[in-house]
């Protein structure tokens, strides 16, 4: 941040941040490895976090898979991105909006509101684009389970 204000940087501040960033990813690692270990104890074919990623970017559901436990998750997962669809957009929205303005903030070193508009503005648009395509894969899903056992919505 210093630096992109065009602030001098002194070694022992790098040295500092260094020694945190390595403390805050080797706590990131420890806590992504508890998740794992936690989601390992389930059962096969639980919907856990891990399991419908991989189900949703496969196309395919766990071998043990059941509609009881799967089908009510992928439709809390298909409400929550009706959501996103306007509130993702008119949030990161606002987030482009203030970045500008750090642009203009300070406008001899404006590169920390350049990249905030940049990356705010690219989700912005990449929201209404991104749910449409991945709510077919989650409802191929649900239409894998046999229409006895699955619960529509």
């Amino acid at each position: 941040m210093r630096l992109l204000r065009g602030k001098e940087v002194a070694a022992e501040d790098v040295a500092i941040y260094g020694v945190f960033g390595v403390v805050t990813g080797i706590l990131m690692l420890v806590v992504a490895r508890w998740v794992l270990r936690r989601e390992r104890k389930l059962p096969p074919g639980s919907p856990t976090a891990t399991n419908i990623k991989r189900a949703i970017a496969t196309g395919q559901l766990p071998e043990h898979a059941s509609a009881k436990a799967w089908v009510p998750k992928l439709n809390k997962i298909i409400r929550q991105e009706q959501h996103m669809m306007w509130a993702g957009p008119l949030l990161f929205g606002l987030f482009t909006a203030m970045g500008i303005f750090l642009i203009f903030g300070d406008p001899e070193h404006p590169w920390f509101g350049v990249l905030v508009a940049a990356l705010c503005l690219g989700i912005a648009i990449w929201y209404p684009v991104w749910i449409p395509r991945r709510r077919p894969k989650i409802q191929a899903l649900i239409d894998q389970f046999p229409e006895e056992e699955s619960v529509r919505r």
